[in-house]
C-alpha cells in the first residue's frame, strides 16, 4: 500500500536505488519543493516519487476548498484503489459473429 506524505523537511527516507534521501538531498534534487507544497509517494521507508500537491489535485479533480491533509487522504484512496475488473460478456461480439459466419461459409465450400 502506497502512502502520500507531505514533505516536512525533517524525515529521512531511502531512494529506490538504495541511496539515503535526507531532506537536504531531496531539496537539492527537487528545488521547487521549498516553494510549493509537495508530497512524497512512500512505500515502507522508500521514497518512490516527489509530486506537486496542486498538480495532483488537478489531475484527480480534488476540490481546492478542502484542506491539504484531506486532499492527501483522498489521493491515497485513489492511488490505492485497484482498477475495476473488465466486464466479461457471454454474448459474442460482432467481430466474433462475423468470423464464425465466414468460417462456416468456408467449411460449406469444401
Amino acid at each position: 500500500m502506497l502512502r502520500l506524505v507531505k514533505f516536512d523537511n525533517q524525515t529521512t527516507y531511502m531512494f529506490p536505488n538504495g541511496d539515503i534521501a535526507t531532506p537536504d538531498i531531496i531539496i537539492q534534487q527537487f528545488p521547487a519543493i521549498t516553494h510549493f507544497t509537495h508530497v512524497l509517494e512512500v512505500n515502507g521507508d522508500v521514497c518512490q516519487a516527489v509530486m506537486n500537491l496542486k498538480a495532483l489535485r488537478g489531475i484527480h479533480n480534488i476540490d481546492e476548498s478542502i484542506t491539504e491533509d484531506e486532499a492527501i487522504a483522498a489521493l491515497e484512496v485513489i492511488i490505492n484503489t485497484p482498477p475495476p475488473e473488465p466486464v466479461v460478456s457471454d454474448e459474442p461480439t460482432a467481430e466474433e459473429r462475423i468470423a464464425a459466419s465466414l468460417e462456416y461459409q468456408n467449411l460449406m465450400m469444401m
